[in-house]
């Protein structure tokens, strides 16, 4: 969602490293974009012209593990002319790993999702406050901010979590971000259920317009752009 809003609407040059060696979230849709429209020439076709529009290949995603991942950036880094002005690293749920915290303190920022659940919040605000600890200023280190994101909230459900949560954060000097992205089940459609025209996640085409409103996404892709200081490729 936040790479393809990213390059196809604020023509940030980037690519995305896919760590999740369960899940393989960014890789796995790419995949079944594909076979998707292999199967079908109309959805090709229209998939075509639509990224014409963008005067754009889609973004490339490398399918890696924690442990290599830098080393396998810097494999595409050399096969490039230009290197792109982002590289979003897709980390496993399970961040507390040896592997992982080599890895986060390599970054230079890491987004860390939360959502209003106490056991999901304890494993989040662990590994936040051990990057804070060890990661930020550590010699070595080339983190320069860490950010929680509220995610998946529902708008009908009590803040009373949230609220708690977001005070405790501020006292322990963890940032989170001003915008929290609200669930809906829009989020899961893809192509083979809304087609170019109505679909979220794509890995070729960004989450479709009338769909957005109301979920907190483009607010949020704006604050990411301001606190990471990201410049579109017009500098703007």
């Amino acid at each position: 969602m936040l790479a393809s809003i990213l390059y196809y609407e604020k023509n940030i040059s980037l690519a995305v490293v896919d760590c999740d060696g369960t899940q393989e979230s960014f890789y796995k849709l790419r995949e079944r974009d594909r076979d998707l429209i292999e199967s079908s020439p109309e959805l090709g076709k229209e998939l075509h012209e639509r990224l014409s529009r963008y005067g754009k290949k889609s973004y490339h995603i490398i399918r890696s593990k924690p442990e290599r991942a830098v080393s396998d950036v810097m494999k595409y880094f050399r096969k490039m002319k230009t290197a792109p002005q982002l590289i979003i690293f897709d980390f496993p749920g399970h961040a507390l790993t040896s592997a992982m915290m080599d890895l986060s303190i390599t970054m230079d920022y890491i987004i860390s999702p939360i959502e209003a659940d106490p056991q999901s919040l304890a494993s989040s605000f662990a590994y936040a406050k051990t990057i804070r600890d060890l990661g930020v200023g550590f010699e070595g280190s080339r983190i320069q901010d860490f950010f929680l994101l509220w995610n998946k909230i529902n708008r009908s459900a009590s803040t009373m979590v949230i609220d708690l949560f977001s005070q405790n954060a501020e006292e322990q000097g963890l940032p989170i971000f001003d915008t929290r992205i609200y669930n809906s089940v829009r989020f899961s459609r893809e192509l083979a259920q809304g087609g170019v025209k109505g679909v979220f996640r794509c890995s070729y085409l960004p989450p479709a317009p009338a769909l957005r409103p109301q979920t907190g996404v483009d607010e949020w892709v704006m604050e990411v752009m301001e606190k990471l200081n990201l410049k579109t490729e017009n500098g703007v």
